[in-house]
């Protein structure tokens, strides 16, 4: 007997594409830099940031090869590993650094301690959240609503590879990312150029973190922020062109 996910279904729809196999590549990706975030955070965000490159090819795959009829729900679970977890335990790990939340009491935690778990669980619930309602409602459009999960891993990789922020900073900005995920504003996909040059802004982040006084990590933390905060406004137009 052969696997249940090979064929086709009822619609004559593939089960199981080539996208379905870069997904799960970036969810092994994603896997590998949950296992480095509490070790390695400066690793682990070089790995976020190449699932997030990953995640944009399987898009690209699926739109120009088909897709199937389980890639969405790969695609997702990929995405809450590499988007949601391991930035999450990342941010985790910067904020307490040497000092980490011990849970044998959890009564006698100080409010410091409280907020932080707080701003992390805001992140990895809004992220969860955030992918669902893209799952439910926004697949099929050329937008989507609230900041996508891998913008938001990306700008909180950016900022720990600058590693110069202070620890409020990362909190405050983890907070806002969390608000921005699941608030109604339409953020509209990337034109092919602007997409090309992002992903080899990422790739020269991933290869020389620490070059020129971490340029390339900050590249990549202005051009997130950037269309975070003006592609909603000023971003609207040529749809046909876009990947």
């Amino acid at each position: 007997m052969r696997p249940r996910f090979l064929g086709y279904d009822r619609d004559g729809k593939k089960k199981f594409g080539l996208a379905d196999i870069i997904s799960l590549f970036n969810a092994i990706i994603g896997l590998a830099a949950v296992s480095f975030a509490l070790v390695d955070p400066i690793l682990s965000c070089r790995l976020i940031l190449l699932s997030a490159l990953g995640d944009g090819v399987d898009g690209i795959v699926a739109r120009k090869f088909g897709g199937s009829t389980i890639g969405p729900h790969i695609d997702s679970i990929s995405d809450i590993v590499s988007f949601g977890v391991a930035p999450s335990l990342v941010i985790y790990n910067i904020v307490t650094q040497n000092n980490p939340i011990s849970f044998s009491n959890i009564f006698l935690l100080s409010y410091d301690y409280l907020l932080i778990l707080f701003c992390i669980l805001a992140f990895f619930s809004m992220s969860a959240v955030r992918l669902s309602l893209y799952m439910a409602y926004d697949i099929e459009h050329n937008h989507t609503v609230g900041a996508q999960t891998p913008v938001a891993a990306i700008i909180v990789s950016s900022v720990v590879l600058i590693q110069t922020f202070s620890i409020t900073t990362i909190l405050l900005l983890t907070l806002i990312l969390a608000y921005l995920m699941v608030i109604p504003i339409r953020y509209p996909d990337l034109l092919f150029r602007d997409a090309l040059l992002l992903s080899i802004i990422q790739l020269l982040t991933i290869a020389f973190p620490d070059a020129i006084g971490h340029a390339f990590p900050y590249a990549l933390l202005i051009l997130s922020l950037a269309y975070l905060f003006l592609s909603p406004s000023y971003y609207w137009n040529n749809f046909s062109e876009r990947i």
